[in-house]
């Protein structure tokens, strides 16, 4: 009986060392870090975009017009406290919801843009054009 406790004890033994060598082969690069369980089971890293690349701003407002590549749109300039005419440019990469495409926008419509600014030029990433809500009056 105390031979197959000695032989249990040698297998857990082994074991140990054998695991403790796989651990210290994975991290080799800093050897003040806990190694990863495995890459299925950390969380994922948010999408924070590709690197370098500038995060859009936000405007919103009403529609004044919409003309082939250009969205203008009457916005409040809280800087000033009054309202302001801004363009934004519209390209094939510029997506649009509540709305297939840019034909579809007309003066009036409340409106949320994502934009970059591009050669000093806003260029929209996306338009959000307001749905109006039931019972309500529209412009």
């Amino acid at each position: 009986m105390k031979s197959r406790w000695i032989a249990v004890g040698l297998v857990f033994g082994l074991i140990g060392i054998a695991a403790g060598q796989v651990l210290a082969e994975e991290d080799k690069s800093d050897p003040g870090t806990l190694p990863a369980a495995s890459s299925a089971a950390q969380p994922a890293a948010p999408d924070a975009g590709k690197p370098g690349e500038p995060e859009p701003e936000y405007a919103f407002g009403t529609v004044k017009s919409v003309s082939g590549d250009q969205l203008t749109i009457n916005e409040f300039d809280y800087d000033t406290g009054k309202e302001n005419e801004a363009t934004y440019g519209l390209d094939s990469k510029t997506e649009y919801d509540n709305v297939a495409s840019a034909k579809e926008i007309t003066a009036g419509n409340e409106v949320d843009i994502d934009y970059l600014v591009k050669d000093g030029k806003k260029v929209a990433v996306a338009v959000s054009v307001a749905k109006p809500v039931e019972g309500e009056e529209t412009e």
